[in-house]
């Protein structure tokens, strides 16, 4: 059964107890069979259903990256875009902000309330209910909005504009996407797509 698992997710990858197929044993020995892995400390039990192998070396055990398990739960289960990162976490992944937050803000369709937050392995998240139904093909442009939705437009330099402009390239954000997506967003939205001119960065 390890030799399976490890095959199938590999090491230090977080998945869930509902992806775990073997031959055709029954769901209730799987449970069983993880169960027993557990116990002899073969796998961990990382969060409600999820679960990794540890990663060994001749130094011992890999630490694990909680990130992982984040990504996985709230931001993209394998090819599933189910969500994104925001505010001040945002700022710093684009590089606009050299300050890194002490809280993750993630905006997910596994999210019913509006907002709240939760621990994960030592991380704190603030998460947000998705203003609409997220995906593969809309994230990148929900993402975008909801960065000109907070950011203060008096604090952006051209550097700034050109770190937003490489984002809108890179994940070839249209005006018509903007256009789709916009009336899902406050009215400071548009008002700061339009002061920080950065809707004229964005192609038609």
């Amino acid at each position: 059964m390890l030799k399976h698992l490890i095959e199938t997710f590999g090491c230090n990858q977080p998945f869930a107890i509902s992806e775990i197929t073997y031959k055709d044993y029954s769901q209730i020995w799987i449970y069983k069979s993880v169960a027993e892995l557990c116990k002899k400390g073969e796998i961990v039990h990382l969060d409600r259903g999820v679960y990794y192998i540890p990663k060994k070396n001749k130094f011992g055990i890999v630490p694990f990256d909680p990130m992982k398990i984040i990504e996985k739960k709230y931001i993209i289960d394998n090819e599933n875009v189910q969500g994104y990162y925001s505010g001040k976490y945002l700022l710093y992944q684009l590089g606009i902000s050299k300050v890194k937050p002490k809280t993750i803000e993630i905006y997910s369709n596994n999210e019913t309330q509006r907002s709240k937050v939760v621990n994960i392995s030592g991380k704190r998240l603030l998460l947000h209910k998705p203003r609409t139904k997220i995906d593969k093909f809309n994230a990148s442009v929900l993402c975008f909005l909801e960065l000109m939705n907070g950011i203060d437009v008096e604090t952006l330099d051209e550097y700034k504009r050109k770190l937003i402009s490489d984002y809108i390239a890179e994940n070839r954000i249209t005006q018509k996407q903007i256009t789709k997506y916009i009336p899902y967003f406050p009215d400071k939205t548009c008002r700061n797509l339009i002061e920080s001119e950065v809707i004229y960065r964005v192609p038609q």
